[in-house]
């Protein structure tokens, strides 16, 4: 793989506390023009009585849908840590001074949210996490995009999560709170402020 691929990730929640539960992780690996190279997404098994009700809603959560497709969070975990090995570009050198490579993970809030609860799960099932820790993050970059043109601006958009910035570049909003759906707004964010750079 070339030193420019990155993976996109996203992560649906339970609830936003760190102990309710991860119900549903979605990627999707891109090489230096954001162009996709694969996906991945994986519903979890989990226990409902430790998420909120309100969260589920939001995600789309379906009792029915989970029963037939969701995996355990061990397997899950270990299903993405193949996935990310494809695209291990950034070198690291293990305490033992041998190098390896590492994945590049982006996501929208990613920084704050979900690259903590990707590393505290994939911590909890004891699967070594193919990527880099220092998650790149859509949100920071959005924020710091306003700041350098806000005087060239009309307006801002009503919020910065992903879907009303989308909605500010003239993104598409498809499929929201579905960890995949949420994957393709992000990138095509990532894409749409590099561009406006």
């Amino acid at each position: 793989m070339t030193p420019q691929t990155s993976v996109c990730f996203d992560l649906e929640t339970g609830g936003l506390e760190p102990d309710q539960p991860d119900i549903q992780l979605a990627a999707i690996a891109v090489g230096s023009d954001y162009n996709e190279l694969a996906t991945f997404e994986r519903k979890i098994q989990f226990d409902e009585s430790k998420a909120t009700k309100v969260a589920l809603e939001i995600n789309h959560y379906d009792p029915e849908t989970w029963k037939r497709e969701a995996k355990p969070l061990i397997q899950v975990c270990r299903e993405f840590a193949d996935f990310l090995r494809p695209y291990c570009c950034v070198p690291k050198v293990s305490k033992a001074g041998k190098p390896y490579k590492v994945a590049r993970l982006f996501g929208h809030n990613a920084a704050t949210f979900d690259g903590p609860r990707l590393q505290r799960m994939f911590t909890g099932a004891g699967v070594f996490l193919p990527a880099d820790l220092r998650v790149r993050c859509t949100l920071q970059r959005a924020l710091w995009w306003f700041d350098e043109h806000c005087e060239d601006l009309p307006k801002s958009p009503e919020n910065f999560k992903v879907g009303p910035l989308c909605e500010y570049f003239g993104i598409p909003v498809v499929d929201a709170h579905d960890a995949l759906g949420d994957v393709r707004m992000t990138v095509a964010l990532a894409r749409k402020l590099k561009e406006r750079e």
